[in-house]
């Protein structure tokens, strides 16, 4: 039987979920980079991609960025506390659970407006 180190308590999913998040911004930024570097090689095809982003299936993948966004800035912002403040370490499990609270909230607020002109039923041409 073999064990492991990970026990499932918050800071442990929480650093997880930041790496997990960082590589989600990353490989977003290299995304970015390359779709607008289009704009120099082939402006035509710049427009295309742009109007694939009005999909909705990128559109909900903007969600779960939008997300990855929230939660690695505001899990940033803990580790900054626990870092600096010595005594905020005791109150890190409700720290975390106010970064999954905010993180959710916003995401929530932000995937409605990302999403709207769906739920609205139109579709950006």
């Amino acid at each position: 039987m073999s064990s492991t180190v990970y026990k499932g308590k918050s800071g442990q999913w929480a650093f997880i979920g930041h790496r997990v998040t960082g590589f989600m911004v990353f490989f977003f930024l290299l995304l970015h980079v390359v779709d607008v570097s289009l704009i120099n090689i082939d402006p035509e095809l710049y427009n295309e991609v742009h109007h694939l982003y009005g999909n909705v299936v990128l559109r909900l993948f903007e969600v779960g960025l939008l997300g990855g966004l929230l939660f690695h800035s505001f899990n940033g912002l803990r580790i900054v506390m626990v870092d600096f403040f010595p005594g905020a370490i005791r109150n890190e499990k409700s720290m975390f659970t106010a970064v999954l609270a905010l993180t959710g909230i916003l995401t929530i607020v932000g995937g409605y407006v990302i999403m709207k002109p769906f739920i609205d039923g139109r579709i950006l041409s």
